[in-house]
């Protein structure tokens, strides 16, 4: 089966993946860069925990504080669960070391507050740094055993996966704790939720980038069954499957500059 003069041939692995017929590999996202979800929603509610009180008292800076730490972790590319969890323990630690020098500045007038903040922040700085030589050791081994590098563009796409998991967790783009109203004495029938095929495309894409490309590439669904993807078993709503092939999202256009990638 063809798209656009580029020869489509599936490998059977893991995952579905689409091969080109020319000699350049496939530039797709590597599977070990999508983390669980439920490791990331755990990473960033214990991280939050850890950290200092934001700015000012309000649900608008404790948002604030909440995405600076998630871009904090995003930029040190974790790629698996492991280095995220060391991510997050350089960011709790940095956060901490800050604090503490402005608690010094703030008991400038007493010598003995001033020398114990100062001691401290210089404590969490060596910790910071320790956690970030770790991360560093614990990449570069990765890095070694990967087969093809680490290529721009899967550090984008795991910095990407980092931000969209951890924000998703908190419930939305902007995480804020917001204290929840006492229940009302009865609930009318809450209505059923209108699906939206585009944010189902971009779950899709992130969730399973082998399967979105290959129906991206194909514009739709295989007509006979492949390893990972039976058209007869569980297909993706029709609804789902136009999205994915016309979405515009990030996670969609990378589709396309994979199947671009392969065509070249």
């Amino acid at each position: 089966m063809s798209r656009g003069g580029t020869k489509l041939t599936l490998t059977d692995n893991d995952t579905n993946q689409i091969s080109s017929a020319m000699d350049t590999p496939p530039q797709s996202p590597d599977p070990t860069l999508l983390l669980p979800r439920d490791s990331y929603y755990q990473l960033i509610h214990t991280l939050r925990a850890a950290l200092p009180p934001p700015v000012i008292d309000s649900p608008e800076d404790l948002a604030r504080r909440d995405n600076a730490a998630i871009a904090h972790v995003a930029s040190l590319l974790p790629a698996t669960a492991d280095e995220a969890s060391v991510a997050a323990q350089l960011v709790a630690a940095n956060a901490a070391a800050m604090d503490c020098l402005r608690l010094a500045q703030e008991h400038r007038g007493d010598p003995k507050l001033f020398l114990k903040s100062n001691a401290m922040a210089i404590s969490m700085m060596r910790q910071a740094q320790t956690a970030r030589t770790l991360l560093q050791r614990v990449q570069a081994e990765r890095q070694r055993l990967a087969a093809d590098g680490a290529a721009t563009d899967k550090a984008t796409w795991t910095e990407y996966c980092a931000i969209w998991l951890m924000t998703d967790a908190l419930g939305g783009a902007r995480p804020a704790a917001v204290a929840e109203p006492p229940p009302p004495a009865a609930q009318p029938q809450a209505e059923e939720p209108v699906a939206d095929p585009n944010a189902e495309a971009e779950q899709y894409a992130i969730l399973h980038p082998q399967l979105a490309a290959h129906i991206y590439a194909l514009g739709g669904l295989p007509e006979t069954v492949m390893p990972g993807l039976d058209p007869t078993i569980n297909p993706p709503a029709p609804e789902l499957v136009q999205a994915i092939i016309t979405g515009n999202s990030p996670a969609l256009r990378a589709l396309d500059t994979s199947a671009r990638q392969q065509s070249g």
